[in-house]
C-alpha cells in the first residue's frame, strides 16, 4: 500500500477515496481492459488497458499496458503507452514506456525510463499569416 504518512499533506488529499474504490489485488495476474470514472488500485500484476480519473499503483503492483487518465500515482513498477494529466512517482515508483502528460513529479528514489516524454499541450487556434501579393 501506499505510504500515505510519507506524502506531502497536498499529495495526501488527492488519493480520493482509497476504501471506495476498485481494487485489483491478489497474487495473481489479470489481463484484460478496465474503464471506470472512479479510482483504481492495482495491488497485483495488469496487463492490458487501464482507463480511470485516478489509478493508484502500489509498491506491489505492476501495470503493462496502455494507461489513460487525469492522475496516476506509481509506488510499483509502470510500463507502457502512459497518457495521463498529472504523474506522482513515488520513491519506490518506476516509471517506462512512451509517456504523455501535463504535470510529472518524482520523489527521491523514483525512476522514469522512458522511449518518449512529452508534455502534452493545449491546441491553439491556428493562425495564418495572409500577405498581399506584390506585383512583379
Amino acid at each position: 500500500m501506499i505510504k500515505i504518512s510519507r506524502i506531502s499533506s497536498p499529495l495526501r488529499d488527492k488519493v480520493k477515496n482509497l476504501e471506495n474504490c476498485s481494487q485489483l489485488s491478489g497474487d495473481g495476474v489479470f489481463e484484460g481492459k478496465y474503464n471506470t470514472s472512479g479510482s483504481i488500485l492495482i495491488r497485483n500484476h495488469f496487463i492490458g488497458e487501464l482507463s480511470a480519473d485516478q489509478i493508484i499503483v502500489d509498491e506491489n503492483g505492476k501495470v503493462e499496458g496502455n494507461i489513460k487518465s487525469n492522475e496516476l500515482i506509481v509506488s510499483g513498477n509502470v510500463s507502457g503507452k502512459i497518457n495521463s494529466d498529472s504523474i506522482v512517482i513515488m520513491e519506490n515508483g518506476n516509471l517506462s514506456g512512451e509517456i504523455i502528460y501535463k504535470q510529472i513529479a518524482v520523489f527521491e528514489g523514483g525512476i522514469i525510463n522512458v522511449a518518449g516524454l512529452k508534455q502534452a499541450t493545449e491546441e491553439l487556434d491556428k493562425v495564418v499569416e495572409i500577405k498581399k501579393k506584390v506585383a512583379d
